[in-house]
């Protein structure tokens, strides 16, 4: 199977209701003007940690219902990987480069920008990058300092299930970062993934390297799903029969596989992304 991954593209921007020990943004305080240097970070690495992805796999006179969202080489993380570290025409620039613009990066608590937009990147070291220009309104963001359980974002309750296999969605706490939601598209390449009420979180990114432990959260409907097609094993199948308790999926009947947003019925997604710092 492959599915290939990204830019992030912002549609629209909304505030939402947060989970209860989720950090929530006050803005009441945000003037909404910045004019220091942006702080940038390219997505190095994203992985779907839910839902998993299944796919039907005829063996003999029976067909295996198979997860491969973290099979190696062909599953769906792994083509994520491929796809944000590929430069196919060998020019030394990555060929998808999702970043996050934070302007400025700021760690004193006070809210600030951070758009959410493509770019282009220089493979070798050190990561140089040119955003391009942003497509929507900035989110806001604010960096918080944690304890406990407290966390800056988080899966809500219900919407995920128990893997027998791949790393658990993140929950960054500690000295982190939430932003407000936005409606986005997740183009793959292939296809276009329409998200809603996306949310970012995850560890206040260190100014050079990578931090990893982000959480990327969005809605998609099952009425979208339907009319995306993946090309899987050389036929085109509907996202949503991929998906747990979709339309043909193999996997039916799955506690909490199907989810619903605002009377809509579909899946909350839920991607883990690392932050590498970028020079502009």
């Amino acid at each position: 199977m492959r599915i290939a991954v990204l830019p992030l593209i912002v549609a629209a921007a909304a505030a939402g209701p947060a989970a209860a020990s989720e950090a929530v943004l006050d803005l009441l305080h945000f003037d909404g003007f910045e004019t220091a240097t942006p702080g940038a970070f390219r997505l190095g690495a994203l992985m779907l940690r839910d839902p998993h992805v299944f796919v039907p796999v005829p063996l003999g006179p029976v067909t295996l219902c198979t997860d491969a969202t973290d099979l190696a080489d062909v599953g769906l993380n792994a083509q994520i990987a491929a796809s944000l570290a590929a430069d196919a025409d060998a020019n030394g620039r990555y060929d998808t480069n999702p970043l996050l613009l934070f302007e400025p990066l700021r760690g004193d608590g006070l809210p600030g920008h951070v758009s959410d937009r493509s770019g282009d990147c220089s493979v070798a070291p050190p990561l140089q990058c040119v955003p391009a220009a942003a497509s929507a309104p900035p989110r806001a963001y604010r960096r918080f300092a944690l304890a406990g359980s407290d966390h800056c974002l988080e899966p809500l309750a219900g919407t995920t299930s128990t893997w027998t296999s791949g790393a658990p969605v993140p929950q960054p706490g500690g000295s982190c970062y939430a932003t407000t939601a936005a409606d986005l598209v997740l183009n793959t390449g292939a296809v276009a993934i329409p998200l809603f009420d996306t949310r970012f979180g995850a560890p206040l990114p260190a100014t050079s390297g990578s931090t990893g432990g982000g959480l990327l959260r969005g809605f998609l409907r099952a009425s979208d799903a339907a009319v995306i097609t993946v090309p899987v094993n050389g036929a085109n199948m509907s996202l949503a029969s991929l998906l747990p308790g979709g339309t043909g999926s193999c996997r039916a009947n799955l506690p909490g596989g199907v989810d619903s947003w605002n009377g809509e019925s579909g899946w909350w997604f839920y991607f883990e992304y690392r932050q590498d710092a970028a020079s502009l």
